[in-house]
């Protein structure tokens, strides 16, 4: 008999529920925090990566442009850095565009404005992977916390469904888990997180992360976040919304 159990981003593994409790949910919880650093790792060495083949297509863009500009001014196209134009050569007025998007007439003009343009596309890149790593950094720090309060019994995990229905297994842990838990059922895996005032309740927060820190850059264009977990409004709050 076996269960899939969800975590993390898109992560999953399959496991026996023909064994105590106990030892089912510790085994789950320990491959869990496994994959989820090794994904985050392997996302973070991707993303460096990445962020350095933009600043290095921004490096070479710019000798190009450089390159380009040189050669412009010795054909007359374009001034020097002074602001002087050389009277020598007689410096000839740039290509007029015949339409508002018109593309330069002149082919270093239009390979100079290509440059630029992606230049400003792989500085968006490098801005944005600086992001995503700093994120990863926090979340790597949050799951080992995670794991060390799990260690040392002050974490409670918890095995549910979507909606967030609990299975309650911390009161099951003496039993067999194939007592309480479905052949071939999908769980996600949880925890409880303390309330941070007297006026709050616990609540049951999946053990994931966002995909935005997964995603390449490209890949975040129409992406959309699904939690694991999509609670259901408890009776009360749909009350309170009632009267508003």
């Amino acid at each position: 008999m076996f269960i899939l159990v969800l975590f993390g981003y898109k992560q999953y593994k399959v496991f026996t529920i023909d064994v105590l409790g106990n030892t089912l949910l510790d085994c789950i919880w320990t491959q869990a925090i496994k994959e989820i650093t090794k994904l985050l790792t392997a996302k973070d060495e991707q993303h460096q990566k990445d962020q350095k083949t933009a600043q290095q297509k921004i490096s070479s863009n710019e000798k190009r442009i450089s390159a380009i500009n040189q050669q412009l001014q010795e054909e007359g196209l374009l001034e020097a850095p002074t602001g002087k134009k050389d009277d020598k050569k007689g410096a000839k007025p740039p290509p007029q565009k015949k339409g508002k998007d018109a593309p330069p007439s002149n082919p270093l003009e239009a390979e100079k404005l290509e440059l630029q343009k992606d230049t400003e596309k792989q500085q968006e890149y490098v801005t944005k992977y600086t992001d995503k790593l700093n994120k990863i950094k926090v979340a790597q720090e949050k799951f080992k916390d995670l794991n060390e309060k799990y260690h040392n019994d002050q974490l409670v995990i918890e095995l549910c469904d979507k909606t967030g229905e609990r299975k309650f297994v911390k009161t099951k842990l003496d039993g067999i888990a194939n007592t309480f838990l479905s052949d071939k059922g999908t769980y996600i895996l949880a925890y409880l997180q303390a309330p941070v005032t007297p006026d709050e309740e616990e609540q049951l927060m999946a053990l994931e992360f966002e995909g935005y820190l997964a995603r390449t850059v490209d890949e975040d264009i129409g992406a959309v976040e699904e939690p694991l977990l999509q609670l259901q409004p408890k009776k009360d709050d749909k009350k309170k919304k009632g009267k508003k």
